[in-house]
Formats: C-alpha cells, sequence, structure tokens
C-alpha cells in the first residue's frame, strides 16, 4: 500500500470515528449492510453528485436503489431506555434505614439516593403509591444528609417533594425543614467566624464560580472580551485576533455553551445538564438512566432536550454512535421542531447567500450565454431549495416563538468541499437514523408515506450539518481532579463530554499557544498564558 493510500484510509477511519464506534454497537454494521447493498458505484454516481444537505437526505429516502433497504432496517427502531423500579426503590431504602441505624451515614446517603433515582414519580396532585415511595426516600435522605451537617442540600430534598403527603408526613417534612433553616444560619455564623480567623472552607460540591472578563463585555460577541475581534483571511478564514494589548493572566473568554453533552459513563456521577458532581441527586420523571444536581437543573431539562431524549438513550448508546452524534441531536431537541425549522431556513439563507457571492467572483470570467444558463440553473435550484412553505408549522404564532433561537454554530467551518462522498453518505446514513429516533418519541410526525415530509428533510438536514461542523468546531469539556491533600501534584484531566462554543470556536489552535482553557462548570473560560499586541491571533 502507498503511503498516500495509508494516509488516506487512517483519514476516513478518524473521520468515521466522529460519528460512530468502530468497535462497539450496531451502527457500524447498518453502515456496512447499507453499502454491501448499493455498492460504492452508487455512492459516487448518484450520491456523490449532490451539493445540498436536503438533496442528500432526499436520496436515500426516495432514490429506489436504497430507499427500502434504509426503511426497512430503521423501521426496527423502537425507544429503549433503564425504566423505573419500586421494588429497587423501596429495597434501597429500606437498606439505607438500616445503615442510618448503625450511623453509617454516607452509604445510607448512596442507598438513599438510588431509592430516589429508583422511584416512580405519577406527578398527580393526590398523592399515590409511587409518590409516596419517592416522597419516603427524599425525607430520609435530608436524614441522613443532616446527621453530614449538609444542611442546604437537605433542604434542597425536603423542598424537591412538590405533592401532596398524609398529614404525619407533612408535620414530619415541615419540622426537618424548620430545623434545617435553624442550622443553617447556625452554620453561616460559625463558618464566617472561622474564615475571620484565617480559616479555609473546602466544598467539593459547590456550584462553579464565573470569573469576571477582563476589558468587559463584547458588543456583539457573546461571552467574549471587549479585547477581542473577529478577522477573516484567505488562510485562517475567521478567527479572533486582540483587539487591544492582552496580558498575562487577562480572561478574554468566558462562554456557556451553545449545546453539551455528557458522556454516558458519568451519568452516575454528574449532573446531567451542568455537569457539577453529584451529592444528592434528583432523577427523571419516568427514566433512571440521568441523575440532575438539583430541581432546577431537572425541570430544565424535562422542559427542552430530555423529554425527547429520555427514552432514547439506551437505544443510542447501544448504537455505538460517537459524542459528537449525541451532541448533534442536543442541538436539535433543545430547541424543538419549531426551532429546527426556523434555523434550516436561516441555513438556507446563509447558504445561499454565500454561493450568490462566489458565483458573482466567478461569473467576471463568463462569456455572455455561460452566465444566461449559470441563472437558469439558479433559478432551478431556488425553485427547488425546501422552504418554510413546505413546513407544518402550526401558527405563525408559534414560529415566530423561535426568532431568537441562536444560529451562530451555522456560520463555522464544515469542509464540505474537503469531504469524501463516503464521508457524506455515511454521516446522512446517522442523520437519518436519529431522525426516525426522533419520530418514535413524538419529536416528528411518523407517517407511512413513501416519500418523506417536509418536516422530516429539514430535521435531517440540519442534522447532517450539525454532524459536519461538530467535528472540527466542539470542545471536549473536562474536569481537574485533585488529591485527597488538595495537592496539585498528581492531579489529572478527566473528560466529561464535549460542548459547542459558538465565540471560542473562532480561536485557532497553535502549537505555541497564547491562550489556556478551563471550565467553570460547562462554562469555558480563556485566559492569556503570554502578552500579545494589538492584532495578534488569539491561539489556544
Amino acid at each position: 500500500m502507498e503511503k498516500s493510500d495509508e494516509i488516506e484510509v487512517y483519514r476516513r477511519v478518524c473521520s468515521s470515528e466522529t460519528i460512530y464506534s468502530g468497535k462497539r454497537g450496531f451502527f457500524k454494521d447498518f453502515i456496512e449492510s447499507i453499502r454491501n447493498s448499493v455498492h460504492n458505484s452508487w455512492i459516487d454516481n448518484v450520491f456523490g453528485v449532490l451539493s445540498r444537505d436536503d438533496e442528500r437526505v432526499r436520496c436515500v429516502l426516495t432514490d429506489s436503489k436504497i430507499k427500502h433497504i434504509v426503511s426497512g432496517i430503521l423501521s426496527r427502531v423502537k425507544p429503549l431506555f433503564r425504566d423505573k423500579d419500586d421494588k429497587i426503590s423501596t429495597s434501597k431504602r429500606l437498606e439505607g434505614c438500616k445503615l442510618i441505624n448503625a450511623n453509617d451515614y454516607e452509604k445510607a446517603l448512596l442507598c438513599f439516593s438510588q431509592a430516589v433515582l429508583r422511584a416512580p414519580y405519577a406527578g398527580k396532585i393526590k398523592p399515590s403509591k409511587e409518590d409516596l415511595n419517592l416522597g419516603l426516600a427524599l425525607l430520609a435522605r435530608a436524614e441522613a444528609l443532616m446527621a453530614l451537617r449538609e444542611y442546604e442540600f437537605a433542604i434542597s430534598d425536603l423542598e424537591a417533594i412538590d405533592f401532596d403527603l398524609p398529614k404525619n408526613l407533612r408535620e414530619q417534612l415541615e419540622r426537618k425543614l424548620q430545623e434545617c433553616y435553624r442550622l443553617v444560619e447556625e452554620s453561616k455564623k460559625s463558618i464566617d467566624t472561622y474564615r475571620s480567623n484565617g480559616g479555609e472552607v473546602k466544598n467539593n460540591y459547590r456550584k462553579p464560580v464565573f470569573p469576571e472578563l477582563t476589558g468587559g463585555l463584547h458588543r456583539s460577541l457573546p461571552g467574549i472580551s471587549n479585547l477581542v475581534e473577529i478577522q477573516e483571511t484567505i488562510e485562517a478564514g475567521k478567527h479572533a485576533v486582540a483587539a487591544d494589548d492582552v496580558k498575562i493572566g487577562d480572561v478574554i473568554a468566558h462562554e456557556a455553551p451553545l449545546a453539551s453533552c455528557l458522556l454516558p459513563e458519568y451519568y452516575g456521577t454528574h449532573c446531567h445538564h451542568c455537569f457539577v458532581r453529584l451529592r444528592a441527586p434528583l432523577g427523571c420523571s419516568v427514566c433512571s438512566s440521568v441523575a440532575f444536581c438539583g430541581k432546577k437543573c431537572r425541570d430544565e431539562a424535562l422542559q427542552t432536550y430530555h423529554k425527547y431524549e429520555c427514552k432514547l438513550l439506551v437505544l443510542l448508546i447501544g448504537s455505538g454512535m460517537s459524542i459528537l452524534s449525541m451532541l448533534t441531536l442536543r442541538m436539535v431537541t433543545q430547541v424543538g421542531l419549531q426551532g429546527c425549522l426556523q434555523l434550516f431556513q436561516r441555513v438556507c439563507e446563509k447558504d445561499s447567500a454565500v454561493n450568490n457571492v462566489n458565483s458573482e467572483k466567478c461569473q467576471s470570467n463568463l462569456s455572455k450565454s455561460s452566465k444566461r444558463r449559470l441563472r437558469k440553473k439558479k433559478l432551478k435550484e431556488s425553485s427547488q431549495q425546501a422552504s418554510p412553505d413546505h413546513f407544518s408549522v402550526k401558527s405563525e404564532e408559534e414560529f415566530n416563538k423561535r426568532e431568537n433561537v441562536d444560529d451562530r454554530a451555522y456560520d463555522l467551518v464544515t469542509l464540505d468541499s474537503k469531504r469524501t462522498n463516503l464521508d457524506f453518505f455515511e454521516r446522512t446514513l446517522m442523520a437519518i437514523f436519529l431522525v426516525k429516533c426522533l419520530q418514535r418519541v413524538d419529536f416528528l410526525e411518523n407517517t407511512s408515506q413513501d416519500s418523506p415530509t417536509g418536516n422530516e428533510v429539514a430535521v435531517a438536514a440540519l442534522l447532517l450539518r450539525n454532524l459536519q461542523l461538530l467535528q472540527f468546531n466542539a470542545h471536549e469539556i473536562f474536569e481537574t481532579r485533585v488529591s485527597n491533600e488538595h495537592r496539585f501534584r498528581g492531579s489529572k484531566t478527566v473528560y466529561l463530554g464535549v460542548a459547542i462554543y459558538p465565540g471560542v470556536a473562532r480561536f485557532n489552535h497553535d502549537c505555541y499557544p497564547a491562550v489556556t482553557r478551563y471550565f467553570s462548570g460547562r462554562d469555558i473560560v480563556i485566559k492569556a498564558t503570554r502578552p500579545l499586541t494589538k492584532g495578534q491571533s488569539e491561539d489556544h
């Protein structure tokens, strides 16, 4: 094998790993079965001549060579998740009560947390047996937390019981709440006295601290300092440079993620929404797959993305899809269907504007007849281009609710001109698989028509775009773990998940970086590590 061939094979394998695992899960077998059915000639000569994402999606869903194979396999997609279990919850709560009696509060806390996470929750005004089991688990865990002097966590548990309880349990809850409030006030006084004498209070479960931006917030770049501006060159594209002199230690970015995903192996140790370490977790009301640090994070997740992803998590993990593919889905589920349609419309408009600019640059050297043919081609393409008129938007008011949807990620590079036909094909199949999953949880209409709906194509095309841009613009989120003595020597960084930061994505990579990064929860913080003069690149 020639060296150039080896490089190409390595490049293809690395690119595929950003979509799905080559070692585990069923998606790899799905890809191979489809490829064996259509062969490379169809991928190159039919699929490969297409230039737009919606065309690629529509081709796979409608071409007679492939549509029945894909639909036949994906018709077997069904929700799969870890359900609640009242018996396990009761068993863990009783086990925790025995440990409380033995004064083993840490182990009791673990048992009570398992009881909370596995307890069913009907969410009714009048308590059911399941609701009572959850209430008993939260009351018991609050008792363990009070014994450990973690009163604020105990208060959170007691306040999380937002359904009616029998009179005796309600009275017990009120007594514990009042006692916790009193003990918190006493603790604050003791802590203030301790600090005034030079003491340091350590808490591994506190919420992250957010630093201030040096130079103030940029007027048009959320999360970026006024010390930064975006420039564009042919060599580097759009990238961040110093708008003014930057000193060592200056905080030049503190950006919240547009979307983020926790790695599945940390579902039991970190909040699924904000990534902080769990101490007294709360669960989803339906599944037992994830945990949240408190009621606020839980409710935000359930009101947006998790209500769709909830019943798919085990299926998605079992598919072997990459964490970037999960983030691709999160970018869609967190904005809802109407948000997706709004984003797709904007992507089409941006692509059209870019194509017009490029076309104008090329037309100066064309003959009059060539220009006429080009105009006819553009008119034909624009008439075929998907638009909101094709979408089943329920009302203008509902559509306009998503006017503030953040589309900054769709200005980032996808390097589509450097992608192979096979790379586009694999990403298109992943996008269609994700759409089929979304249809099973009522994010999209689940139709039995031979031809795809406008909504189906739009969402799949948006997912395909996400799969491209995330490959080069996503950041891994990590935390630094130190020793028990809180010494930095011997510490290690642990990879927790991935996120997309549209502002920080403009910071180029360099072998001699000018900045470093760390994370405050899910937020990324960029600090200068060497001085920069005005106009120098903010590389990292």
